[in-house]
């Protein structure tokens, strides 16, 4: 609980909201004193032995409190309302239900405002952690996420903290209202008659012990449920994603019985849970009933053996029924507060992760900005294991690249290529060695200034949401039009978005839905063009077009990688053969590189892969030919 009230601490940044809250809590709290306070003088005129009027009664009541020694100053001018009571008891019974009307509506007004000014304090302050929780997830480094999975992450950021809204509530509305209630009742109580109401105090130790004990079992049981949740949201994203996979591989039934398995342990921990959280109201209201019992009993003892009157007895049982009846929620509220607290603690996993390296959000003064590449760019003794494995996934890479030059990598499928380019845009870190840019270790750059050079095509295309416009200038927001449409034009996208009713402005469904893979891949290249990038990295980029277009595109990007460094992943001879230099990679290693003439007449790997993998220039420029 201790993550859930340090959470909760962050409300206290909204003084005014608070002071509102109050101010409206405390007028509420008195129009119900002052309501019960007329109730209790009506139960008096009623059952009463002396034979007084409404209006005298009233009267004398209001001439005590003008005369009481700490407040009298304060309603000096309370005896003077008397006069406005009819003398008919009838009559005046109903100017009292007049004044406990206005009373109620007054109350209902204060409480009005403040449950609203409560449910804006706690969806503030939820919307500044939510805020916080996605700032450091995606700042966070890229490995860890792939380790772990962003699915429950993705879950401490909704759900989670959904829940821990609904604490907030809890503290700020029921407990405060509910508590103010609570105490403006036993006042009553202990005003009508102190001994009998401090009888009822006996029980409230055994209630806090009944509800500590219930809260721990709740907050344990809570935890695991919302981590199974994050399982089952896992479990649905990959599905969905992969909704045509799992049609063409008939795989419906097992992933039905997959879902089932883990939709049974989501329930099976909510089982546990529901558990103690049911048990929690029927125990502490059995234990309020047994003290509210004794207390009759003792309170018939002193009405049959001793001076207590009746009246004073059932205006006690009836204060401190009502102050009951407003203590009742809270063991609900314990409920929902042992649940925040679970939802706290993986919020706060979430918020304790660590950052990226050497971002403004670790370093503000960090001053050691990448110039721009003009030079070389090496690879110094490079070894990098991926997290809970053994082997390598590379291993001892030493590469020098001269500025301008284009670099493509060849090898099987599990050979590294991928995992040592993206340690050029540092989203994994090498275990040993250096990467330099310029001279410039790019572990003691600002990522920001190490990013903004590079540009990146993957054979994954990922479209956001908005116009097709917004994807291609994705992180470029004030780019003028003009230029999106040249590195459309430059990715051959221009011939196919000019053909929509919208064009540019045309809004892309989830995931680019509506658009071919190989439209999907020139967005990202066109993405790639506008960033202007020093350095270009294409890892499978045409892997998803026909022949057509990866022709024309490899023509477009033979023009643009001039005067830029650019690596390529390649699978077809075509963006190979033009290569200043070609690394061949197996198992993690560069055991050759040269041009292309130069592996093909010494290298036995390249020679097969040659043959097997990569698609002939050739034959890939007569199917273009063909297209057309």
């Amino acid at each position: 609980m201790n993550k859930f009230w340090q959470f909760a601490k962050r409300m206290l940044q909204f003084k005014k909201q608070i002071a509102i809250a109050a101010i409206a809590a405390f007028f509420d709290a008195a129009a119900t004193f002052a309501g019960f306070g007329v109730i209790i003088l009506i139960i008096q005129q009623l059952f009463g032995e002396q034979a007084q009027t409404i209006q005298q009664l009233i009267s004398d009541k209001l001439q005590a409190l003008s005369q009481h020694p700490t407040f009298g100053s304060l309603f000096g001018f309370a005896p003077q309302i008397a006069d406005y009571i009819p003398q008919d008891n009838f009559w005046g019974l109903v100017f009292v239900f007049g004044i406990i009307l206005a009373l109620s509506i007054y109350g209902a007004s204060m409480r009005y405002v403040f449950q609203a000014t409560v449910l804006t304090i706690s969806f503030r302050t939820v919307m500044v952690i939510r805020k916080e929780a996605f700032q450091r997830l995606i700042h966070a480094p890229y490995e860890l996420l792939m380790e772990q999975g962003a699915v429950d992450y993705m879950s401490r950021i909704t759900r989670d903290t959904n829940q821990l809204a609904r604490g907030f509530n809890a503290i700020m509305g029921k407990a405060t209202r509910d508590g103010l209630m609570a105490i403006v009742f036993f006042t009553w109580a202990l005003i009508i008659n102190p001994q009998l109401s401090l009888l009822f105090l006996i029980s409230v130790p055994i209630i806090g012990i009944a509800i500590r004990k219930f809260g721990k079992r709740i907050r344990r049981a809570s935890k695991r449920a919302m981590a199974a949740y994050g399982g089952m949201l896992g479990a649905v994203n990959e599905s969905t994603q992969a909704l045509a996979v799992v049609k063409v591989h008939n795989a419906e039934g097992y992933e039905r019985r997959r879902f089932n398995v883990i939709n049974r342990q989501v329930f099976t921990q909510e089982m546990r849970a529901r558990n103690a959280r049911v048990l929690a109201s029927p125990v502490t209201e059995l234990i309020a009933i047994v003290g509210l019992m004794g207390v009759v009993l003792v309170a018939a003892w002193y009405v049959y053996r001793g001076p207590a009157k009746p009246q004073d007895l059932l205006n006690v049982l009836m204060m401190l029924g009502l102050a009951g009846a407003s203590v009742k929620p809270l063991a609900k509220l314990n409920n929902d507060l042992q649940e925040a607290g679970a939802a706290a603690e993986r919020i706060e996993e979430l918020i304790e992760l660590p950052i990226e390296k050497n971002t403004r959000e670790i370093n503000k003064h960090l001053s050691d900005h990448l110039p721009d590449h003009q030079k070389q760019i090496l690879f110094k003794n490079i070894t990098y294991a991926y997290p809970n494995t053994e082997l390598p996934a590379i291993r001892n890479i030493n590469l020098d690249v001269p500025h301008g030059q284009t670099i493509a990598i060849v090898g099987p499928n599990g050979s590294g290529k991928s995992t040592l380019l993206n340690l050029l845009p540092r989203l994994t870190d090498p275990q040993q060695g250096t990467i330099e840019v310029d001279g410039h270790d790019i572990t003691q750059v600002s990522l920001k200034s190490l990013r903004k050079q590079i540009a990146v095509v993957t054979q994954q295309t990922f479209m956001f949401e908005g116009t097709i416009a917004d994807n291609i200038a994705y992180g470029r927001r004030h780019t003028p039009r003009q230029d999106i449409v040249a590195a459309a034009k430059a990715a051959r996208a221009d011939e196919f978005v000019a053909e929509l009713e919208a064009g540019y402005d045309s809004i892309l469904g989830e995931g680019g839905s509506g658009l071919s893979g190989g439209q999907k891949q020139r967005l990202c290249i066109a993405r790639a063009i506008l960033r202007n990038p020093n350095i270009l990295i294409l890892d499978e980029a045409t892997s998803q077009v026909d022949a057509d277009s990866e022709f024309k595109i490899n023509q477009a990007l033979q023009e643009f990688r001039k005067g830029r460094t650019t690596f390529v992943i390649a699978h077809r001879l075509s963006t190979v053969i033009d290569a200043d230099q070609i690394l061949v990679m197996v198992d993690g290693e560069i055991i050759d590189k040269g041009t292309h003439q130069e592996l093909l007449s010494r290298c036995s790997t390249y020679q097969t892969l040659t043959h097997t993998q990569l698609q002939p220039y050739d034959d890939l420029q007569k199917q273009a030919d063909a297209d057309t």
